[in-house]
């Protein structure tokens, strides 16, 4: 490796999403993106710029079962222009969404490209996943999905239609879930 070039590290995004139990039947996610550049900024237009270019947030109320947005909050501690800010307004057209098959065309459509802010388009995207992932473990105690409710399907290949997860899953077979699980078997768990 002595003769691989010498990297610096120029550019670190950073995106981070939490998703919390808000009650019986609702969800708060709050999503963050920075953008940083540790190496240190050359002149941007005659200015120096910071060391974090872009820190967004995006705070969001979700109503379970369905998904449906019902609240947006959003803000930027730091943007390269002033002009960025006027990008928050429009996000409240997320309410009323379903983070649900569709969701991220209806994302595109709203506020791609010109339409919107690519960081905070980029940002929505990453948090829809995780909430899915979220309601899931906020709401594991509420039945299991019905065959027309099986989001998952599809969405990597782990979970392909008609591979041995979903074949599983169709059948009820919780114990062969459980076969198949990474996590260490839980003792207390039934059957």
């Amino acid at each position: 490796m002595s003769d691989a070039p010498t990297s610096r590290l120029v550019h670190v995004r950073t995106i981070r999403v939490e998703v919390a139990e808000a009650g019986d039947h609702e969800l708060d996610v709050t999503a963050t993106l920075v953008d940083e550049r540790p190496a240190g900024n050359p002149k941007w237009f005659g200015a120096t710029p910071p060391r974090v270019i872009h820190d967004m947030r995006l705070a969001l109320r979700i109503r379970h079962p369905d998904l449906v947005i019902t609240a947006v909050r959003s803000e930027m501690a730091s943007h390269p222009y002033t002009i960025c800010p006027d990008a928050l307004p429009p996000l409240e057209q997320l309410v009323g969404l379903s983070i649900a098959r569709g969701f991220t065309r209806e994302v595109n459509e709203r506020f791609g490209r010109q339409r919107g802010c690519a960081h905070f388009t980029a940002l929505i995207h990453a948090l829809a996943p995780a909430v899915r992932q979220g309601a899931g473990a906020a709401f594991a105690d509420r039945p299991r999905p019905s065959p027309s409710d099986q989001w998952f399907v599809n969405t990597c290949q782990a979970w392909r239609e008609d591979g041995p997860l979903h074949r599983l899953i169709q059948v009820g077979d919780e114990a062969g879930l459980r076969a198949l699980s990474a996590f260490p078997p839980d003792p207390e768990a039934p059957g």
